[in-house]
């Protein structure tokens, strides 16, 4: 049900941007400038009183109310919004960091009212999607079959490998449905929390639910019972149990709710369809590969567009596109290690970036600033990954580190079982 309704909006207004807080809009020049919902918020906070140092403490509980997040989230979304206003670029300065305190809107900040004739639509508050990843590579194909899946079942998990890409591959497919749910797209990411009790609060939360009991998850199904939208958890390994429930009652509570959900394991819930997310397809490797072909493989393209974002000035010859090919084999497809590996050529050369990968894993090589804690370096995955299993799984992890390259079932069974091993 829809009534047309005249409308007072808050303009708030710095240098060539505007933010109309009613619209949870932000522009620049009149354009619409992407901004996740998390950054959104935490960017109206600091407007709200400009020129004055907010505490970290006061961040947080002002845009994560009632859960419990690490202070690298707080720092991962100032960032975005750095990036996302150019801070820094051309001497314009919006955010200033007091050391050990929080952080300052400094720009000068104007606010103004107009009155619109406006359409409200009577339900869902607002749409809270992170945004779309500017460069992906090799999965338009995954975007649209998980798209066309969840259209016809409802409830889909992106299951693969640490690093694979699923993140990616989630927004992409919350973009891809956008109009078809007319925008109520919600973004949860779950890798912030670690007390399953938040999860329910967490997800009310991004809802703009406000709930007064301990237990979220009644109020929760009880208004999504007769919405529409598609909402989207992210990284959800840690908190299984609890998601695979949740997810579960409002399959069948909400019939109109689709799920996705992004997981390193299967939830092993009713109505679930997996989608498992393989690594990106490298050449084959009995194929000699010209370095024209290069870029007609997603492991290997990845790599040469990374390394020319880096700085890189890449003209591979053919004999160095046989290097590219076994970096990629070496990594094998993973899209976060081929990043990785490829923002270093700029600094030591296509050979010897090859030849340190030969000397040692490069688990401690540093990815971008702006990624997730847990996806700054190979090593952080791998700890996130490995704090993940049981004292049993991390027993037989250690006993099959003694197998080399391809092995048979047997020989991990006699590993896994050896009284001498691990």
């Amino acid at each position: 049900m829809t009534t047309r309704t005249a409308q007072t909006k808050e303009v708030i207004s710095f240098g060539p941007f505007s933010v109309v807080a009613s619209e949870r809009l932000l522009t620049k020049d009149g354009a619409p400038v992407e901004l996740s919902g998390r950054a959104y918020d935490l960017l109206v906070t600091l407007l709200s009183r400009p020129n004055e140092v907010i505490s970290k403490s006061d961040l947080m509980a002002e845009v994560w109310p009632g859960i419990t997040v690490e202070e690298g989230s707080l720092r991962f979304h100032v960032a975005s919004i750095r990036k996302a206003l150019g801070d820094g670029r051309d001497g314009a300065r919006y955010i200033s960091t007091s050391s050990g305190r929080g952080y300052c809107f400094v720009a000068p900040v104007s606010r103004s009212s107009k009155r619109s004739q406006a359409v409200a639509e009577v339900g869902f508050p607002h749409a809270n999607l992170a945004s779309r990843f500017i460069r992906m590579i090799g999965r338009d194909n995954d975007v649209l079959n998980i798209s066309d899946r969840l259209n016809a079942t409802r409830f889909v998990t992106i299951v693969g490998a640490g690093g694979v890409g699923k993140t990616t591959v989630a927004v992409a497919v919350g973009h891809q449905l956008l109009d078809e749910f007319t925008g109520d797209v919600i973004f949860v990411d779950l890798g912030m929390l670690n007390d399953p009790k938040l999860v329910a609060p967490a997800i009310a939360s991004m809802l703009s639910l406000s709930v007064q009991s301990e237990d979220a998850t009644p109020s929760l199904l009880a208004y999504l019972r007769d919405k529409r939208l598609l909402l989207i958890l992210d990284t959800c390994e840690h908190l299984i149990e609890t998601v695979a429930e949740l997810a579960s009652l409002i399959f069948t509570a909400a019939p109109q709710v689709h799920l996705l959900a992004t997981i390193r394991e299967v939830l092993q819930v009713k109505d679930e369809h997996v989608y498992r997310l393989d690594s990106l397809a490298c050449p084959p490797e009995d194929q000699g590969l010209t370095a024209a072909a290069l870029l007609t493989f997603p492991a290997t393209r990845l790599f040469v567009e990374q390394a020319v974002a880096s700085g890189a000035h890449p003209d591979f010859s053919d004999a160095e596109a046989t290097i590219v090919v076994g970096i990629c084999r070496k990594l094998d497809g993973m899209a976060l290690a081929i990043e990785l590996a490829a923002r270093h050529v700029e600094s030591y050369g296509l050979a010897q970036t090859a030849a340190l990968l030969d000397l040692r894993p490069p688990l401690l090589w540093p990815g971008r600033r702006s990624a997730t804690p847990r996806q700054k370096t190979l090593q952080a995955t791998l700890d996130w990954s490995y704090a993940l299993l049981s004292e049993s799984e991390r027993t037989v992890l250690r006993r099959l580190a003694v197998l080399v390259g391809h092995f048979t079932l047997d020989a991990a069974l006699a590993a896994a079982t050896s009284s001498h091993a691990g």
